[in-house]
This record gives structure tokens, C-alpha cells and sequence, in this order.
């Protein structure tokens, strides 16, 4: 973690305790029992459902592409794309807006999140811990979405800037929204960046510096609201650098990238002991989900907290690493069966709760 945020002390920073997390998306095309089964299996950190084969708008990409710059969505094409012409004038507008702090200038609407306001609506009556939402990363929607010469935006400097801090917005209004809904509850962003799996190869041409400066900048309004932020990524990358953010929390693909983590000892154990929490994806995002128990991935996951304590050079206790950790699914579900995208979240949910009984 970055030696710029003032260190907190577990006592006063809320710890998740082993509660179970959900990346977001979701394979249902029906908005209410998508919120319901968001809020069944993770009642301590419910989060709102991503649902992109409901419509293309939920699309990851597209979900958070409303009110960038020069943005051109062709839904009868299902693309979208940035017009290099037009971006210009669109991006002296949205700097004049953000400069004076517009209100909602990056909010999702309901035609981009099907789920979001109802699962707003059923927030005050649940009383939760925490309270998760979602956002593409900066590298990862920069690499992803391009301009017309198909060139991704990450290289387009001024675009990508303003990319940066929509993607910023889109964090710090989920987390007013949520803080509104439930002023007991902890706001936990998540800037989800499967593409840093290619940090260091030729296809991320970036300084690793300009990776996590433009990380940082999307946590910072979060944090100052009060919460948590967190970083997905589903495979092996440079967790060290990652570690040296501000993020709170790393959530990781435990489920079959574990090892590529555990190489990153020295930094893993300074991350926990400022403060960093671990997202644990234990549970695989495919049918080996259906064969699974959730004794068997407690036993998994209690094993390697226990190699996890050994990293610090005086030691850290297992229960302690537990205490500071989430259980989730290694990736989203939104592009798998229902029956397994169930089981997944019915496996985290069970990890969960068997997990926090030892905990006591």
C-alpha cells in the first residue's frame, strides 16, 4: 500500500471477517431475482448485479462508458468505439463539468444497470456490513475500448485521461449512492482489471508507474468518502505492484492462480500489515463448482491463510490473515450457466459462514 495513506489500526478499521463477495456479474435476465440472490448469499457485502445478457448496455465495457468524451455506442452493431473527431469538444465540456464538480456528471443510469436501483431500493431494510459495487479498471477499459483506427485508448493520452477520471466518478457515485442507502454500512469499490494478467508484455506498453498512478487516482474519492476499494484481477500479474497501490483489497483467482500470488511474499506481508485485506476466488467459475464442497474449500482456504502467516518476518496468526479476507468467486459469472453461477455463489456463501464460526 501506498505510504500516503495514514495507517489505521485493525480496531478502528472494520474487517470483513471472511464475508462472502460476488465480482458482480451475473448470467440472469431477471432484475429481481438477480438483486434477491446478490443479497441471499452475500448478507454481510451484498452487491448490486452486473447483467450483460440482459442487454448489451451491461456490457462491462459499455456499463461505465456513459458520459466519457467522444464515446459512440452502436447497439445494432453491439459496439462501442471512440470518435477522435468529436472527442475534442466533448472533452473541453466534461473538463469544464468535472473542474466544477458537477453533481451525478458520471452517474449510471438505469438503462446501463438494470439491477442498481432496485438493489439500492432494498438496501435500508437489510442493514449490511459492507456494501460492494463495480467499475472497469482504467488499463483494463483503456486496452479494451478503441478508437475508430482501432487503436485502444490507453495510448491516446488526453482521451485516456478523461477515461481515467470518468472511471473515477463512476467509483466515488456508487459509493455516495450506497452511503445514502445505508449510512451504517462501508462502501467497497472494486475497479476490476483482468487485463493486468499482461502487465510487462509487450501488449501493456505502460510504465508501471502510469499503471498504478491511474489506479490511485480512481481510489482516492473513494477513500475519502469512507471506503474500501478493491482490484480484481483473474490470473497471474504483478501483485507486488498492485500491493504498493492504495487499494484495500486484492482479490485473486485462489482457485487456480494462487501460486502466482504466494511469490509475491515480502510484499503480500507488508500489505497485510498496513492494513490490506485479501479477496479470496476460491470457487471456480465452471462445473467443477458443481462437484465441490464447502468443506473442502474451507480446509483450502485455512491451509493457505496458514502458509500466508508465514510471510511476515515475525509472523502473522492464520486467524488474523482470516479475519482480513472475503470469500468469493475467482472471476464473474456472467457468461456461465445459471446452475453453476448459483452454485458459485451458494459454495462462497457456505465457505463463508464456516469460516466465521472458527473465527467465533
Amino acid at each position: 500500500m501506498a505510504a500516503s495513506r495514514p495507517a489505521q489500526s485493525d480496531a478502528s478499521r472494520p474487517l470483513p471477517n471472511c464475508a462472502s463477495l460476488a465480482i458482480g456479474s451475473l448470467p440472469h435476465t431477471n432484475v429481481s431475482a438477480a438483486v434477491d440472490l446478490m443479497v441471499e448469499f452475500n448478507p454481510v457485502c451484498p452487491a448490486w448485479p452486473q447483467l450483460p445478457r440482459l442487454d448489451f448496455r451491461e456490457d462491462m465495457y459499455v456499463q461505465f462508458s456513459e458520459c466519457m468524451p467522444g464515446a459512440v455506442l452502436d447497439m445494432e452493431r453491439r459496439r462501442l468505439w471512440f470518435d477522435m473527431e468529436k472527442a475534442p469538444a466533448e472533452m473541453a465540456d466534461f473538463y469544464e463539468r468535472y473542474l466544477a464538480h458537477e453533481a451525478g456528471l458520471c452517474k449510471i443510469s438505469s438503462d446501463y444497470a438494470r439491477g442498481l436501483e432496485p438493489f439500492l431500493e432494498s438496501l435500508p431494510s437489510l442493514g449490511p456490513r459492507f456494501v460492494k459495487g463495480q467499475v472497469t479498471g482504467p488499463v483494463t477499459f483503456g486496452l479494451s475500448v478503441k478508437d475508430g483506427e482501432k487503436r485502444p485508448v490507453l495510448y491516446q493520452e488526453h482521451l485516456f485521461d478523461a477515461v481515467v477520471k470518468a472511471l473515477q466518478l463512476k467509483g466515488s457515485w456508487q459509493a455516495g449512492k450506497f452511503i445514502e442507502a445505508a449510512p451504517g454500512a462501508i462502501p467497497v469499490i472494486f475497479f476490476d482489471e483482468p487485463f493486468l494478467t499482461q502487465a510487462g508484455s509487450a501488449i501493456i506498453s505502460l510504465p508501471p508507474e502510469s499503471i498504478s498512478g491511474s489506479l490511485n487516482e480512481c481510489f482516492a474519492p473513494v477513500a475519502a468518502l469512507g471506503g474500501y476499494t478493491g482490484t480484481h484481477v483473474c490470473g497471474a500479474t504483478d501483485w507486488g505492484l498492485l500491493a504498493r497501490t492504495d487499494v484495500d483489497v486484492l482479490h485473486f483467482d485462489a482457485a487456480d492462480h494462487m501460486q502466482e500470488l504466494f511469490v509475491y511474499e515480502a510484499e503480500l506481508a507488508a500489505f497485510l500489515e498496513q492494513g490490506g485485506m485479501l479477496a479470496w476466488g476460491m470457487i471456480p467459475t465452471d462445473e467443477r463448482s458443481l462437484e465441490l464442497s464447502s468443506r473442502k474449500i474451507t480446509d483450502q482456504v485455512m491451509a493457505a491463510a496458514e502458509r500466508v502467516a508465514g510471510f511476515a518476518p515475525a509472523g502473522i496468526d492464520a486467524l488474523e490473515v482470516l479475519k482480513k479476507s472475503f470469500i468469493s468467486q475467482s472471476c464473474g459469472l456472467g457468461s456461465r450457466d445459471v446452475a453453476v453461477a448459483e452454485r458459485c455463489l451458494a459454495l462462497a456463501a457456505e465457505t463463508a459462514a464456516m469460516l466465521a464460526d472458527q473465527l467465533g
